[in-house]
């Protein structure tokens, strides 16, 4: 069966959801006009598309499925875990379910997060399977992602600061770009040792909200102490996941370790492909690896549109990767493959009738956590099938 039963809402009208449509639309001007000015600025777009001519339908194919790598190994790394949690989830509804999150993850870009909720529900209508069970592996899962891309760029940091002589002027922005990585590791690991030791660190912090409207805000006090036992049960899921099976942990790591790799290479298959068939040294693309990821970790346009194209074009001009015009054609491979991941994933989600899921989730309306996880649709899941 094709289409999912999705329970309709009656639409938000209000001040706060006329602010988000005309900040997204703000962003999403602002981004177009970056991607011109800096195309613009960086050789210009007629040799950009010189240059992806020379690139050829095979580099560009090459390229979208090197894209399309940050979808489908951690997608396979999330189904080991639900697998080995006694989920029956196919690995093709997994990755349906990672290709559907792309689109909304574009438009709505939060640390990779902002789709997990539609992947929840789909799944869980998938495979009968209860959304909080989906959830704490989505959440072991990100942890992995987030590991693989922290640690990955560390060691590129590394070999990027020991081979390659930056300008004097440069050095400051090498530092902080160095602070932002050790800072996001350091608080990464602080989260997995809460996790791993059962240190519950949600629940401290719903305990302290709790204690900080101890005198006021009855209700909300009621709903903490709901909230409490979802959290409660949702780390325990997750430690046992990262803790019980720490040999399936592993190997999930490790598959989703291939996604930050296919980031990495992504400039050397691009230059591979081109006329001169360039060499792009393993110091320099561990550069662009570093700084391209922390542009996607931090607040920007939609997709990065505009402030991608401008990061990606000073540092090929500092490092001397590539001649005019070939940072642009490189950001026009990179869109083009956007494009193609953005019209299969909208396809997926209008195939299974999600759409209507997919623009609450967009616009910040619908959001699944774990004091969202029980109730009537959890029931609803178990007879729904995709």
């Amino acid at each position: 069966m094709a289409e999912l039963t999705v329970p309709s809402t009656a639409p938000r009208i209000g001040p706060l959801n006329m602010w988000k449509k005309v900040f997204f639309a703000f962003t999403l001007i602002v981004g177009l006009a970056l991607f011109i000015f800096f195309i613009d600025r960086f050789g210009g777009f007629e040799k950009a598309l010189q240059a992806v001519a020379e690139v050829g339908w095979t580099g560009v194919i090459g390229f979208i499925l090197l894209a399309s790598g940050t979808l489908v190994f951690p997608g396979l790394g999330w189904w080991i875990l639900m697998r080995s949690d006694g989920m029956k989830v196919s690995l093709w509804t997994t990755l349906k379910a990672n290709f559907m999150g792309f689109p909304v993850n574009f438009i709505a870009p939060s640390m990779y997060l902002g789709a997990e909720p539609l992947k929840t529900f789909y799944v869980a209508h998938a495979t009968g399977e209860t959304k909080r069970k989906i959830l704490a592996t989505i959440v072991v899962s990100k942890f992995q992602e987030m590991g693989a891309l922290l640690i990955t760029m560390v060691i590129a940091a590394a070999i990027g600061i020991g081979k390659i002589h930056f300008p004097e002027k440069q050095k400051g922005l090498v530092a902080s770009a160095l602070t932002t990585v050790f800072v996001l590791l350091t608080l990464f690991g602080i989260a997995v040792y809460g996790f791993v030791t059962n240190r519950q660190p949600t629940v401290k912090v719903i305990n302290w909200l709790a204690r900080f409207t101890k005198k006021k805000f009855g209700r909300w006090r009621r709903r903490l102490a709901r909230l409490r036992t979802r959290a409660e049960e949702m780390e325990h899921l997750i430690h046992v996941a990262f803790t019980k099976r720490w040999k399936t942990f592993v190997v999930a790591q490790a598959v989703t370790t291939l996604s930050a790799l296919s980031v990495m290479v992504r400039p050397w298959v691009f230059f591979y492909f081109c006329h001169r068939h360039e060499a792009v040294s393993f110091e320099q693309l561990s550069a662009i690896y570093i700084m391209t990821n922390l542009i996607n970790m931090l607040p920007h346009t939609p997709g990065a549109l505009g402030v991608m194209e401008g990061g990606v074009g000073f540092l090929f001009r500092e490092l001397g990767v590539g001649g005019p015009g070939d940072a642009g054609a490189y950001q026009m491979v990179g869109r083009t493959a956007d494009i193609v991941l953005i019209l299969f994933g909208a396809w997926l989600i209008f195939h299974y009738n999600l759409q209507a899921v997919a623009k609450r989730i967009a616009q910040g309306k619908e959001k699944i956590g774990v004091h969202e996880t029980e109730g009537a649709d959890e029931e609803a899941a178990k007879t729904t099938s995709a």
